[in-house]
């Protein structure tokens, strides 16, 4: 899931889809916040507060290292695709 200081980063990628990376980026983020609700509470009343916690926080720094991930190769990545522009 993207912070919202990321969200303009698909529109520089793919200018001439910039309303559909966009919508996609909401997508993704409306489906996350209306999906946590539904198992939430359910996880944290089985796993307890600290283990709930604390996979949210493992799951966060499973995916910490994927921002330096396309910041490294995203210029390989976006050389592959044929919807992005060159950069």
């Amino acid at each position: 899931m993207l912070p919202a200081a990321a969200a303009p980063a698909p529109v520089d990628a793919y200018p001439r889809y910039a309303a559909s990376a966009l919508a996609s980026n909401a997508l993704v983020r409306c489906t996350f916040a209306a999906a946590f609700p539904l198992f939430g509470i359910q996880m944290y009343q089985s796993l307890g507060f600290q283990w709930a916690t604390g996979l949210l926080a493992f799951i966060t720094l499973a995916l910490m290292p994927f921002p330096y991930i396309f910041f490294r190769y995203g210029k390989k990545i976006r050389a592959k695709s044929r919807y992005a522009t060159a950069t």
